[in-house]
C-alpha cells in the first residue's frame, strides 16, 4: 500500500500477509511529485537577489600619488612594464603592480627634482622650454640625461625644444640604425615666440645623445591664428609606412564660433617632408536601422569631437561586419557631441575605422584636388594666351602630375 501526500516525496514499506511459503514479502512503493504532475507547465522563478553594492573586491592595483597624466607600455615581451606619468614624477610599474623605480620631475626649484639639474641651463618655472630627457628604463634607479645642447639653441631658434605645455603627442619610429621622433604639439604665440616649438615636426636624436637634428622643418599655425585657432592633439600612432596624428579643431580657422571637427593627419616615415603631409576629416555618425527609424523619430547624430583613441585589431564578428582582413589595423575612437565652446556633451559613441579605407579616402582626396588644379590651370592658360605659357605649363603641371603619381 502506498501513502500519498501532496507536495512531498514519500516512500512506504509494507509487509504483505504471509503466503503459502509462510514468509512475508516486503514491497516498496515510491511516489515523487513533480511540477508537471501537479499541472504546472513552467519552472518556478528563482527569487530575485538584490545587488549588494557594499561588496569590496580585493584587486591588484598601483596607487599613484597624484592624477595620472599619461601612460606608456613597454614593448619588451620578456619584461612587461607600465610607465606612469603623474604630476612631478615618472614611475615604472611591474606586471605585479609594484613600483620598480621613480624619477622626480618637479616641482621646479625643489631639491628633489632630478630633471631640473640634468641640464646646464637656467630653470624657468613658467615654461621649461619643452626639453626632453633620456631615461634608461633597465636601470634599477635611472638618472635622467638631458637631450639639449646649449650652444645650438637660443630663445629664437631651438631645435631641441619639442614639448608644449598646452599638450604634446610623440610617436617614435625605428628607421635603420636610428629613431625618428614624430612630434605633434599644441601651440600659441607664447609657445612659438620664445624657444619656439612647432605644431608638427620630425626629429632624430644625435649620436651623442645630447640633442636632436631637425629632419623636417615642421608645420606651424599661421601667426595671425595662433591664439584663436587651437589644434588639440588627442592621439598619435604609427602603422606600416606612416605616422598618424588625430586632432580636434574648428572647421573654419577664420570663424571662432564655427563647429569643431576631428582630423587625421598623415606623414610617411620614409619621406617625412612637409609636402608629403596629408589630412582628412573623421566623422562618427549614428545611423539607426530601418526598423528603428519607423518606431522612433529619425534623427541623425554626428559625434564630431574625438575624446580618446586606440589602434588595434578587430575580433572575428567585427572583422566580418567591417569586411576586412584579420591583419588589418583598426582605429577605434570614442567620440562625443562637442558644442561650440569645445565642451563634450553626455552623448558619446564608439566608431571603428579600418586604416586601408582611411588611406584610400586620403588618396582619393589628393587625386581630386590635383584634378581640380589641372582644370583651373588649363582654363587659365586658355583664356590668357601667352608664348611664355608653354614653359609655365610644363613648370607648374609637372609637380602636380608627380603628386598624383606618388600618392
Amino acid at each position: 500500500m502506498c501513502h500519498l501526500y501532496s507536495g512531498v516525496s514519500t516512500v512506504a514499506v509494507h509487509n504483505q500477509v504471509p503466503g503459502r511459503t509462510g514468509r512475508s514479502t516486503p514491497s516498496l512503493c515510491m511516489w515523487i511529485q513533480t511540477q508537471a504532475a501537479s499541472g504546472r507547465h513552467a519552472c518556478a522563478s528563482a527569487p530575485r537577489t538584490p545587488v549588494d553594492f557594499t561588496v569590496k573586491y580585493s584587486l591588484t592595483h598601483f596607487q599613484a600619488h597624484g592624477a595620472i597624466q599619461n601612460l606608456a607600455v613597454s614593448r619588451d615581451a620578456q619584461q612587461r612594464e607600465v610607465f606612469v606619468a603623474c604630476r612631478n614624477a615618472i614611475q615604472a610599474v611591474s606586471s605585479a603592480m609594484e613600483k620598480i623605480w621613480e624619477v622626480k620631475t618637479g616641482p621646479v626649484g625643489s631639491p628633489d627634482c632630478e630633471t631640473c639639474r640634468a641640464c646646464d641651463i637656467e630653470t624657468d618655472p613658467g615654461d621649461p622650454h619643452g626639453i626632453c630627457y633620456f631615461i634608461d628604463s633597465s636601470s634599477p634607479q635611472p638618472e635622467p640625461q638631458c637631450l639639449y645642447k646649449k650652444e645650438q639653441n637660443s630663445p629664437s631658434f631651438c631645435p631641441d625644444c619639442l614639448a608644449s605645455p598646452l599638450g604634446t603627442k610623440v610617436t617614435i619610429v625605428e628607421q635603420a640604425y636610428t629613431m625618428l621622433f614624430f612630434v605633434a604639439a599644441s601651440v600659441n604665440d607664447k609657445v612659438v615666440q620664445r624657444y619656439p616649438r612647432r605644431s608638427v615636426s620630425v626629429m632624430r636624436p644625435l649620436s651623442t645623445e645630447d640633442g636632436f637634428h631637425m629632419v623636417m622643418s615642421g608645420l606651424t599655425v599661421l601667426p595671425s591664428l595662433r591664439n584663436s585657432y587651437k589644434i588639440d592633439y588627442i592621439y598619435s600612432f604609427s602603422s606600416k609606412d606612416h605616422v598618424y596624428f588625430l586632432s580636434l579643431q574648428r572647421e573654419d580657422p577664420l570663424n571662432s564660433n564655427s563647429a569643431f571637427q576631428t582630423r587625421l593627419g598623415r606623414l610617411p616615415t620614409l619621406i617625412p617632408e612637409v609636402w608629403m603631409y596629408r589630412e582628412v576629416v573623421l566623422e562618427c555618425r549614428y545611423d539607426p536601422k530601418r526598423r528603428r527609424r519607423r518606431r522612433e523619430a529619425y534623427r541623425e547624430v554626428v559625434y564630431n569631437g574625438l575624446q580618446a583613441a586606440h589602434l588595434g585589431r578587430a575580433g572575428k564578428d567585427l572583422m566580418d561586419e567591417l569586411r576586412v582582413d584579420e591583419r588589418e589595423d583598426i582605429l577605434f575612437g570614442v567620440f562625443a557631441v562637442v558644442d561650440e565652446r569645445g565642451d563634450p556633451e553626455k552623448n558619446s559613441a564608439l566608431c571603428a575605422f579600418p586604416l586601408t579605407k582611411v588611406n584610400h579616402a586620403i588618396d582619393m582626396g589628393v587625386e581630386l584636388l590635383c584634378c581640380l588644379l589641372l582644370c583651373f590651370l588649363y582654363d587659365f592658360l586658355v583664356t590668357h594666351p601667352n608664348p611664355d605659357n608653354v614653359f609655365y605649363l610644363d613648370y607648374v603641371l609637372s609637380p602636380i602630375m608627380n603628386c598624383m603619381y606618388e600618392t
